[in-house]
């Protein structure tokens, strides 16, 4: 378990591995669903559960979700790491990917507290270094000093693409 104290000294934020909380998946699921139907509601190619318990699976490296949890046991946000991404054509690596805070809990460190475990989990997985692919987290990951390398151009916008070095 990994404790931040994003939502304040007296309101510690606590992030773990979806394996230790397997019951959140319909949940996490579910924000899955809510945050990317393009993707994971009716009619999209990507299957919500299939991908999280795809991330249960000790035996292997990726993917892996983590899960902050509220002092009070309530679940405040996800973020994964995968090896495939919009831009993993590109850059091949480690991803962060799926990171989804509700909007009622946004704004008070939780995002940020998802970014560092992911940070701390692939360093600790032998990773030397981690890309994200967003069109609405940049400011997050500049804050951890996360570096802008690319720009992927789609008909629907523009995602930046960014690395971090974990050594």
């Amino acid at each position: 378990m990994i404790t931040d104290r994003s939502l304040g000294p007296n309101r510690p934020v606590s992030v773990v591995s979806l394996t230790t909380c397997a019951e959140q998946l319909e949940r996490i699921a579910l924000w899955f669903r809510q945050a990317w139907p393009a993707w994971y509601g009716p009619g999209g190619q990507g299957d919500a559960c299939r991908d999280l318990e795809r991330c249960l699976d000790p035996s292997v490296r990726l993917p892996r979700c983590l899960v902050a949890f509220g002092p009070e046991g309530k679940p405040l946000g996800t973020v994964s790491l995968r090896d495939t991404s919009p831009g993993s054509d590109r850059y091949p690596g480690v991803w962060l990917t799926a990171l989804f805070v509700p909007e009622a809990f946004r704004r008070v460190g939780i995002g940020t507290a998802l970014i560092a475990a992911a940070e701390r989990q692939a360093a600790g997985l032998g990773f030397g270094e981690l890309l994200v692919s967003t069109s609405t987290a940049q400011p997050l990951v500049i804050a951890r000093d996360w570096q802008h390398i690319d720009t992927l151009r789609y008909p629907g916008g523009a995602l930046e693409i960014f690395r971090k070095m974990l050594v």
